[in-house]
């Protein structure tokens, strides 16, 4: 895991200020961004913040290999065509036990959770989907709260998708008794 660690730390952008001791007050001063990077970060997500396309691809190949996969399965057509135009290894057969990269309606701040829609997940749940993910998502994308992201999502849409899905759980509870469902959840925040 200390791979992980070193891999998903910001080149261009830091967030290592964002300590897990953080109290109200800091809340108060932080920015939308980095709201969302710390309890994204909290939740237990792995988050990247590729400097160029080149460390985008470098970091979804050197993903894959850690993740010790073929290819990334992806449900979203544009994705397909793009992550091929960057020979990065893709599938559209479905297949639970790998991992699905695709990308999202929102990231909501302060939950730091992820919103997706049938957009990006077609008519499946979030339990039917693999349980390890990769998203990429652009930073105007990320909200203050579900209420803003719903807003966003029928101003967006002439008439809003279906399959409003929330993500929020990206590491396994310790002692979890109520169940939850959790997701392995790597991120690429790309600014636009």
């Amino acid at each position: 895991m200390d791979f992980i660690k070193r891999f998903f730390s910001s080149k261009s952008k830091s967030y290592e200020h964002l300590n897990d001791e953080s109290d109200d007050d800091q809340f108060g001063s932080m920015e939308i961004d980095e709201l969302f990077v710390y309890h994204f970060k909290q939740n237990g997500g792995a988050f990247f913040y590729p400097d160029d396309m080149d460390d985008f691809k470098t970091g979804l190949l050197k993903l894959l290999k850690y993740l010790d996969i073929e290819a990334f399965m992806v449900l979203e057509r544009s994705y397909f065509h793009f992550l091929n135009k960057l020979n990065i290894p893709v599938t559209d057969q479905f297949d639970k036990t790998g991992v699905l990269l695709g990308g999202c309606e929102a990231l909501i701040a302060d939950e730091g959770s992820i919103m997706t829609t049938a957009t990006h997940t077609k008519a499946y749940r979030n339990v039917e989907l693999p349980q390890r993910r990769v998203i990429v998502a652009l930073t105007n994308q990320i909200t203050s709260n579900k209420t803003q992201a719903l807003i966003d999502i029928n101003n967006k849409y002439e008439k809003p998708p279906a399959n409003i899905q929330t993500m929020s759980i990206f590491a396994q509870p310790k002692n979890d008794l109520s169940g939850n469902k959790w997701y392995e959840t790597y991120l690429f925040l790309i600014e636009n």
